[in-house]
């Protein structure tokens, strides 16, 4: 007697172990309705090589029992649409993976190089305020260049006039503040820097538990929340603090 043979698609594996999972497709005649239709049905096929992958179209065949569910292994493997697609998958993880890292490694770039910009606008607009406020008159153009500086800052009073000592203490009053200002935002840049650096460095993961510890913070405090407790631990610390753990702003 000719043993069974069927033709069908390899629908799942890697499940068990020398077992894969084939789907056939037969045409039946339903006599209620009078119309052909596909009947499928899915067969435990023996595997011997572990070669078959999900897509193939593989040729089964009827053998001894070899186990309660199993009965076809599998005779010929028709199209190995399964083991290209499988490679293909591959391919495609590895250049999406190669093509994050590129992008990654450009945006810190852009990153670092816009830190480094905005701390050095920074450092020389503290030092032109720094000169300008020590002068007894300012010239047009001088003027002209604190209003832009107030204006980057969003310091919106003007300086035009200074003639008189009431407005020259104004000036001065204001010049105080747009210093301060930008020494704080000198200062967050710093620690900004310093905060990335230790969480994106390794070896400094001691430092993070360290200050982590002191803060009493939870192994399962979310990451934007323990961010944000040890920056203000940054900012607040004293430089004494600092230092026994080697850090500087």
């Amino acid at each position: 007697m000719a043993r069974l043979n069927f033709l069908g698609f390899v629908t799942s594996q890697g499940k068990m172990n020398k077992t894969i999972k084939v789907r056939i497709l037969q045409k039946k005649f339903d006599k209620k309705v009078q119309k052909h239709f596909l009947q499928k049905k899915d067969y435990l096929v023996h595997d011997e090589g572990n070669i078959c992958r999900e897509g193939d179209l593989v040729r089964i065949e009827q053998t001894r029992p070899l186990s309660a569910r199993k009965f076809f292994a599998v005779a010929e493997i028709k199209k190995n649409k399964g083991q290209q697609f499988a490679t293909y998958q591959k391919e495609a993880k590895l250049k999406v993976s190669n093509e994050e890292t590129e992008k990654s490694k450009i945006l810190q770039q852009s990153r670092d190089l816009l830190d480094k910009n905005v701390n050095e606008s920074l450092y020389n607009d503290l030092s032109n305020i720094k000169i300008l406020r020590t002068k007894e008159s300012l010239s047009e153009e001088e003027i002209e260049q604190i209003n832009k500086i107030k204006e980057k800052y969003n310091i919106n009073n003007d300086v035009s006039e200074i003639n008189n000592n009431k407005n020259k203490e104004l000036f001065t009053t204001s010049m105080d503040n747009l210093t301060n200002k930008i020494e704080s935002l000198s200062i967050d840049l710093k620690i900004t820097t310093l905060l990335n650096n230790l969480l994106n460095d390794e070896s400094k993961f001691e430092i993070i538990n360290e200050i982590s510890n002191k803060l009493e913070i939870k192994p399962d405090t979310k990451k934007n929340i323990k961010k944000n407790l040890i920056r203000k631990y940054l900012k607040s610390a004293p430089s004494d603090e600092l230092e026994k753990l080697g850090l500087s702003i």
